[in-house]
């Protein structure tokens, strides 16, 4: 092994010395353990080495090159299964084996690493239990991975088996092809997430938090700017009122919360988002805002489309949404009348089947909950405030809380996708070139994989499965959270270069992290059940081997604890 003092010692300590090698297949081996059965292990030089654990990092000699395995099981032979039990045979005469997943191949001359096996060891090959430097020197400062002394390193973990040596990993292994931060209820997601951005915060990063449930308003740091949307509460004290306006959603978007029929009610209303439109662009053609049809020749509305063609066309919702009911019961008329170049009169039928949709309309527009979309008043639009977030030097982390924006009519989840379009938007317009943008997406199987509509309407809420599969080139990466991943599409999850993931218990999530990278197989998933809170396994294409780490307690943890019931459900007992 090279001198260089950012590598470890020497790989082939005898005093680490575990056993030879039995079997080599592809992907595993077995190694004789003759140490395994003595309780407490070893110690070397304060350092306590095991020398046949389940989940013990190992390096097995293979001339120039080392090859860095896991214990995966150990066993006895049949035969010797009862030799361990007090009273039978002699516990001396014993011949444990374990099984080995062979990880990564590092060479003893230059110090290159790589993921997989360059070169398959020889039966009776040694294996040595590896010191905790080797494995943090394999992670971190391994060579083409080291960062300059000046490079930018997160520091957010350390090595439970490694008197808590830090673990630092560069923003382009975690976020340079995106990062999902996985794992059950409890198991840690939102500690990571919260320290993720307590590392961005110490550089002169942009990053954006959709923060689904309002947890983490804890962010107490001056370069955070926290806003929300909906009425004041307690948790959002310290934050900016905004609002989204329906003229910056789609008309696709208002079709997904107004939900017409598709056969019916759906052509009325695009009918009237049109004419509503050609109102603004052209006033003389509209009565109060509204374009009247019934017994109304159809030249001046005509000869005025073709003038507004591109306005009238356009996706965007540039309309009065207060008169949109009128005008869809103008657009209810025969489509002609005595003369051909007229329209007929009123069509009752067309009404009558559009009565639910008006009513549904009026209801939703209405509503104080969809104030901040249909009511937005002189409150400031999100969109101004990311315009001034991104033209600030003070602000690094601006915090979107969702939490009162209401799941009537997915509204939640639209304005997300919204924000996330308009996000891509500014990115292929090149405005993250200089300085890339980092999008955190907390609870995010709420917003992905996401069709709205029916049969002969349905949407799709792409706008961040677009994000992981093109925004990288365009400097804008994405960070998942969610304690569902089956809920991902697998096509977005595939595009996570680095995983971070936490305890697992359903093994079907496990089975789609399994599918997403390559790096970890059945054998090493099963491990993911037994993970302790606020321990993760970290998978990277930029990481050479899948390494279990215990995340950092955060400055401002933030609030996911459950209901306290000791605190809320005591009562004074009787005598």
């Amino acid at each position: 092994m090279p001198t260089n003092n950012s590598e470890p010692l020497h790989p082939y300590d005898p005093h680490r010395y575990m056993g030879t090698l039995c079997q080599v297949g592809p992907l595993s081996s077995r190694v004789n353990l003759p140490y395994a059965n003595h309780s407490g292990g070893r110690v070397h030089h304060g350092n306590r080495v095991a020398c046949g654990e389940v989940g013990e990092f190992i390096v097995i000699e293979c001339d120039e090159i080392a090859i860095f395995g896991r214990i995966l099981d150990v066993r006895l032979p049949d035969r010797e299964r009862l030799s361990v039990e007090p009273g039978f045979g002699d516990e001396d005469d014993v011949h444990p084996i374990g099984s080995i997943q062979l990880l990564a191949s590092f060479n003893l001359s230059d110090g290159t690493v790589q993921s997989g096996v360059a070169r398959y060891p020889r039966l009776g090959s040694r294996v040595y239990s590896a010191h905790p430097t080797l494995v943090h020197w394999l992670v971190q400062d391994s060579k083409g991975r080291k960062a300059s002394s000046d490079g930018i390193s997160f520091r957010f973990a350390s090595l439970p088996d490694a008197d808590g040596a830090v673990v630092g990993l560069s923003p382009e292994q975690l976020f340079g092809r995106h990062c999902a931060i996985l794992g059950a209820t409890g198991g840690g997601k939102s500690w990571s997430v919260a320290r993720l951005i307590e590392e961005c915060l110490c550089h002169n990063s942009k990053a954006v938090l959709l923060d689904a449930t309002g947890e983490f308003h804890t962010l107490a740091d001056e370069r955070v700017q926290h806003v929300y949307f909906g009425c004041d509460s307690e948790t959002e004290s310290k934050g900016v009122e905004v609002v989204f306006p329906y003229h910056d959603l789609t008309e696709n978007d208002l079709f997904a919360i107004f939900r017409p029929s598709g056969q019916s009610q759906g052509p009325k209303l695009r009918a009237a988002m049109k004419s509503l439109k050609l109102a603004i662009a052209d006033p003389n053609i509209a009565t109060s805002g509204i374009v009247i049809k019934a017994e109304k020749s159809k030249q001046p509305f005509e000869e005025s489309y073709r003038k507004h063609v591109s306005t009238v066309e356009s996706l965007d919702a540039a309309f009065d949404i207060s008169l949109l009911t009128r005008q869809i019961e103008e657009e209810c008329v025969w489509p002609t009348g005595k003369f051909a170049n007229c329209w007929g009169q009123s069509n009752g039928n067309d009404v009558s089947w559009c009565v639910s949709l008006i009513y549904r309309i009026e209801d939703i527009v209405q509503s104080p909950e969809m104030a901040c979309i249909f009511k937005p008043g002189t409150t400031k639009p999100l969109k101004q405030v990311v315009n001034e977030f991104f033209g600030s030097n003070d602000k690094r982390l601006l915090r979107i809380s969702l939490q009162n924006i209401p799941f009537t009519g997915n509204s939640r989840e639209i304005v997300a996708n919204a924000i996330g379009r308009n996000l891509l938007g500014l990115a292929r317009s090149g405005a993250f070139r200089s300085r890339p943008l980092l999008i955190f997406l907390d609870e995010a199987h709420q917003f992905l994989d996401k069709k709205l509509g029916d049969e002969a309407s349905r949407f799709s809420l792409d706008a961040f499965g677009l994000i992981a599969k093109e925004g990288r080139k365009y400097g804008l990466t994405i960070c998942l959270s969610t304690q569902r991943p089956r809920d991902i599409p697998e096509d977005v999850l595939s595009q996570m270069g680095t995983l971070v993931v936490h305890r697992m218990i359903n093994d079907r999530d496990r089975e789609v992290v399994e599918r997403a990278s390559g790096d970890i197989d059945r054998s090493a998933a099963a491990f993911l059940p037994t993970l302790g809170p606020g321990e993760a396994v970290i998978i990277g294409v930029d990481i050479p081997v899948p390494l279990t780490v215990q995340i950092d307690r955060p400055n401002a943890e933030p609030e996911s604890r459950g209901p306290d019931y000791q605190k809320h459900w005591a009562v004074e007992r009787l005598e």
